[in-house]
């Protein structure tokens, strides 16, 4: 939920920050992120909680590589800081967008792949979980993830630093990235708080996890950002 008005904006902040006082320090990014004009895009910030993002400030090093699902003003952000970006869309409009402002940005060392969804060959229904490459979104229902999902298995085992799991089948794209991370290294999922997730955050029982829970961008409410370390 964006916010327009400048009053609305002030009492939402005080009635956040009430809840997580912790998130007092990233307030006026917060207020920012809520006024006309500023996107994604332009302002070149992760759709993550503000916790997250700073944890990825102090993380990402220039000789990494990192792959996301989900792109936008996260790729850009990125790609400013590491040696290799993989971004997966699925959404060819908002690929075309992105591609736009990377290329104002100049930036060479992101690898931009559009894999849109198919249809399902089989018209049945079926539970969203870790093995159906569904989306939980209703306008993706009778599409199938599989080579979306499945983008990050040409690439080596322990290839990347960070994988960030922020676009679509979630639950199938936490199934397959963790042998894609080098010992040592990251797996985040946004929106971890989400019940949908729970069998796949299952599978990464074994490792030890962090919580970002607090304020992010452009939306007036809590969620949570989590990281995993791969080892």
């Amino acid at each position: 939920m964006r916010i327009k008005n400048t009053k609305r904006v002030i009492k939402a902040v005080i009635n956040l920050l009430l809840c997580e006082p912790s998130s007092i320090k990233f307030a006026h990014l917060w207020v920012r992120s809520l006024l006309p004009g500023y996107n994604p895009l332009n302002g070149e910030v992760p759709w993550l909680t503000f916790k997250a993002k700073a944890w990825l400030e102090s993380y990402l090093k220039p000789n990494m590589s990192v792959f996301e699902y989900g792109s936008g003003g996260s790729t850009i952000f990125l790609s400013k800081k590491v040696s290799k970006l993989i971004s997966i869309e699925h959404d060819e409009n908002w690929y075309t967008e992105v591609s736009r402002a990377l290329s104002k940005k100049k930036n060479s060392n992101c690898e931009y792949i559009l894999c849109e969804p198919e249809k399902k060959i089989s018209g049945a229904m079926f539970s969203y979980d870790c093995k159906t490459y569904a989306s939980a979104l209703r306008k993706y229902a009778g599409m199938n993830f599989e080579k979306y999902v499945k983008s990050i298995e040409k690439y080596p085992d322990g290839s990347f630093d960070l994988v960030i799991v922020d676009g679509r089948a979630r639950s199938s794209c936490i199934r397959h990235a963790p042998s894609k991370i080098r010992p040592g290294g990251y797996l985040m999922l946004d929106n971890s708080e989400r019940q949908r997730y729970s069998d796949s955050i299952s599978l990464l029982a074994g490792y030890k996890r962090t919580d970002f829970f607090g304020i992010g961008p452009y939306i007036t409410y809590l969620w949570q950002t989590s990281v995993w370390k791969i080892e």
